[in-house]
């Protein structure tokens, strides 16, 4: 095989790669912008009226307790 067609067989090999090469990093600049998107939404959705960023009224804290029953009437884990 002539030296010409070697280096033309090498070339396209390299030209190949560097194309792989760009297809993969311009996934990668991608999926980081996704990424970021995701965050300000999140970030977003955090700065709501609670912590979960969901629309709950929770009054401001009292100091008083409320319980619907006698302690010893409640049963464990109940309300």
């Amino acid at each position: 095989m002539p030296i010409e067609e070697k280096e033309q067989k090498i070339r396209l090999a390299f030209d190949r790669a560097r194309k792989d090469m760009a297809v993969t990093q311009a996934k990668i600049e991608c999926k980081r912008e996704e990424i970021s998107v995701l965050e300000a939404e999140m970030a977003a959705a955090n700065q709501g009226p609670d912590s979960w960023g969901g629309d709950m009224n929770i009054p401001p804290p009292s100091g008083h307790v409320v319980t619907s029953g006698h302690p010893d009437e409640m049963e464990y884990g109940g309300y």
